[in-house]
């Protein structure tokens, strides 16, 4: 994990699924998006060249919420900082060192 954030469990169950599809239940602020977020910037950070896309309604709501989410991850942990190359604010795109990089898109 990244700095001083704590693990939730809902971070560890999805970090360490095996199943090509997880379905994350609960209500609103229940800490979905911010825990699935935590494993992607994992994800990204651990396997080079890894292209991850996180496909939201519309921009308004990614940047109510998961972008929201993302970026508070990112400006809280220095470590994931220097795993990170740039960020992209016009595009919202993290391009990691190892190539990876997380976009984040509106479903049109």
């Amino acid at each position: 994990m990244f700095n001083n954030q704590q693990a939730t469990v809902l971070f560890k169950q999805n970090y360490h699924a095996e199943a090509n599809t997880i379905i994350n239940q609960g209500g609103s602020y229940s800490g979905k998006t911010f825990s699935i977020q935590q494993v992607l910037f994992c994800r990204a950070c651990e396997t080079e060249k890894q292209v991850i896309t996180v496909v939201g309604q519309d921009i308004p709501n990614l940047k109510a919420g998961v972008l929201r989410d993302a970026l508070g991850i990112y400006n809280s942990s220095e470590t994931l900082q220097a795993l990170v190359k740039s960020y992209n604010k016009t595009d919202r795109i993290f391009e990691f060192h190892n190539g990876s990089t997380e976009y984040f898109s509106a479903n049109h």
